[in-house]
């Protein structure tokens, strides 16, 4: 599963995401990293807390965020995956509409 977020500039759209997280602007999802300084978005609460990690990268029209997990855990199963997709979902639409033009989830 992905979203896709169509933007003239993602690398703004992902700064302002993870600056909102960081600065605790958004309180219900945290940043983490991995050894090579990567930074992952996962929802904070202890019930969700790192079964799934965002990644999120920057092409010439779309951000695109996709669902990884740490080496260590298994793969979340479909059902963890859509209550992520969900609550991330809810952040972008609430929170960063204005940085996009369109929002798809792709399956």
């Amino acid at each position: 599963m992905e979203i896709r977020l169509k933007t003239k500039n993602g690398e703004l759209l992902i700064s302002k995401i993870f600056s909102a997280v960081e600065n605790e602007e958004v309180r219900t999802w945290i940043v983490r990293k991995d050894k090579y300084n990567n930074k992952y978005l996962t929802h904070k609460p202890e019930q969700w807390y790192d079964k799934v990690l965002f990644v999120f990268n920057a092409t010439t029209e779309d951000v695109i965020i996709s669902i990884r997990w740490w080496k260590n855990h298994e793969e979340p199963n479909e059902e963890t995956k859509g209550y992520y997709i969900g609550r991330l979902t809810e952040l972008l639409l609430v929170n960063f509409k204005n940085y996009y033009t369109a929002f798809e989830i792709i399956k």
